[in-house]
């Protein structure tokens, strides 16, 4: 290009042309539409267009060729017929730009290289191996037939069992033609055969490549895409639970991809904890995490708008604004909300695992025994759903412990699940202990536990304790 353009300079200094400007922004807009063609080949119909025109344009410069040979040789029925073919090779290049599908030239193609096999053994003996273009013909159906695939398998077949069948013949030529013309036209037969061969699986190879990379940028993008949607969840979501009068808050969520489906919060009045929930969006990845958002700021305002209401009117009136807010959108979720008093709490279960309550008085620590009569998550447009408010007594020294379902689903490498047994049993060994330790230990124990498989669900814990 640099001798291109220098020349171009000299010329244009001399003679007042063109300029070299001039010249290089029609190589660089030459280069950008080669670059287009290159990209638009990820198109099925642009690939059986160009694939389609390269090889008519070969066929139909062939027939030429071999219409002269033919010629020469003295052989006039070839002669005329290749006339005939040209006149469809011809026919077919020119409509190619206008046709929507290319099934019909194909099959008329595919018949005209049946008879001039049926001719050439004839004349000039099986040696020649013009049945190499029925083997070309039979590779070609696939790639050329876009979305009509139903026609590529037997256009393929047919031509198969063709190919094997005149392989295996042994025609000897009934015209006087030496043997050095006759090989001659085979290697060139063979010849053009593996050039055409070669030209589709570049075209693929550079189609594959095209893919890929368009691939890898796409998931680099949606990587740091989901990057960025867990920075900001991750922010919206952090609280500081530090200087709570009267409680000692800790917490663990970590989520199975870049964005949660677990949703954790705390309601709190300057210093004083009015009360927490934890909640689980159906699914997992951005759309639940975006659900959880929405969801958040809901189950906030519900929270403190009805202040003299119980709370299972409250989880009432969410259920109704995410199932309004939400539209179209399929998930739901799950949950467990509180509300804290003076010497007890008030809790809300909507599908959620029951939390684990640990009273200092006696040493119990056990699951929650959920109310039979409260059915039903939160979301679902049409599902009957009832929720009951049940009231516990919590006194200085007792805890509760919420979490989400992937807590106890999480699986280790024996397919085992980590079950409620192992949780109660990991909290009932450091429970007493200050809340940041006894969430780090059941953490610790759920990762001891999954090994080196990963984790099927986002996980959440928060310890409470009075």
């Amino acid at each position: 290009m640099i001798f291109y353009l220098f020349g171009n300079y000299h010329y244009s200094k001399n003679k007042g042309v063109k300029t070299v400007k001039t010249r290089y922004n029609l190589v660089m807009n030459l280069k950008q539409k080669v670059k287009k063609g290159l990209n638009s080949l990820t198109s099925s119909y642009q690939r059986a267009r160009v694939v389609s025109f390269f090889v008519t344009a070969c066929s139909l410069l062939y027939h030429i060729a071999i219409c002269i040979f033919f010629h020469i040789i003295d052989i006039q029925q070839m002669f005329y017929y290749n006339f005939f073919s040209i006149a469809i090779f011809l026919l077919i290049l020119i409509f190619i730009p206008k046709l929507k599908s290319y099934v019909l030239p194909y099959l008329i193609a595919l018949f005209e290289v049946i008879v001039h096999q049926i001719m050439a053994d004839y004349f000039l003996g099986s040696y020649c191996s013009f049945h190499s273009f029925i083997l070309l013909m039979g590779l070609l159906p696939f790639l050329v037939f876009e979305n009509k695939k139903r026609y590529a398998f037997p256009v393929t077949a047919i031509s198969s069992l063709l190919y094997i069948y005149f392989s295996c013949r042994n025609i000897e030529p009934h015209s006087d033609v030496p043997q050095t013309v006759i090989f001659v036209i085979r290697c060139m037969n063979i010849t053009i055969t593996v050039f055409m061969v070669i030209f589709v699986i570049l075209i693929y190879t550079r189609v594959v490549y095209r893919i890929e990379m368009h691939l890898k940028n796409h998931s680099n993008s949606l990587e740091n895409e989901i990057k960025m949607a867990s920075v900001i969840q991750q922010s919206f979501f952090r609280q500081d639970v530090d200087n709570i009068k009267k409680y000692e808050v800790a917490y663990f969520s970590r989520p199975m991809v870049g964005v949660s489906g677990d949703l954790y919060d705390f309601y709190k009045t300057g210093d004083r904890l009015d009360g927490l929930g934890v909640f689980d969006v159906s699914g997992h990845g951005i759309s639940s995490g975006l659900v959880t958002m929405l969801v958040k700021n809901i189950i906030h305002q519900e929270f403190y708008n009805q202040k003299d209401v119980e709370l299972w009117e409250i989880v009432n009136r969410i259920n109704d604004r995410v199932i309004e807010e939400k539209g179209e959108i399929q998930n739901y979720l799950t949950g467990a909300l509180v509300r804290l008093f003076e010497d007890k709490f008030e809790l809300v279960d909507a599908g959620h695992p029951a939390p684990i309550l640990y009273r200092k008085k006696t040493g119990e620590c056990n699951f929650i025994k959920l109310s039979e009569k409260s059915v039903g998550v939160i979301g679902i447009a049409g599902f009957p759903v009832y929720y009951e408010s049940m009231f516990y007594d919590f006194e200085d020294g007792d805890e509760l412990i919420l979490f989400s379902d992937g807590v106890v689903d999480i699986k280790n490498e024996n397919d085992e699940y980590f079950g409620k047994e192992r949780l109660l049993e990991a909290a009932k060994v450091v429970i007493g202990r200050s809340s940041a330790e006894q969430v780090n230990f059941i953490a610790n124990s759920i990762y001891s536990f999954c090994g080196s498989r990963e984790q099927n669900d986002d996980l959440t814990i928060i310890v409470l304790k009075k």
